[in-house]
């Protein structure tokens, strides 16, 4: 085998490497960003619903 091949070799594996790690690195993201959505999508709920009770409180008092 021949510096060359290895060298080639050495900079494909490397590189695939690297684009693995950084492949991860944006699933933890995007997996973060969507437990943050359904935690909003759950506190904009919550709100509306004790917007709702407030209201019907107020009303009916």
């Amino acid at each position: 085998m021949s510096d060359d091949f290895v060298e080639r070799m050495t900079r494909r594996r490397v590189g695939l490497e690297a684009l693995r790690r950084l492949r991860r690195l944006v699933d933890a993201e995007r997996a973060l960003e969507a437990d943050k959505a359904r935690l909003a999508q759950r506190l904009t709920i919550a709100l509306a619903v004790l917007a709702g009770l407030t209201f019907l409180y107020f009303v009916l008092r």
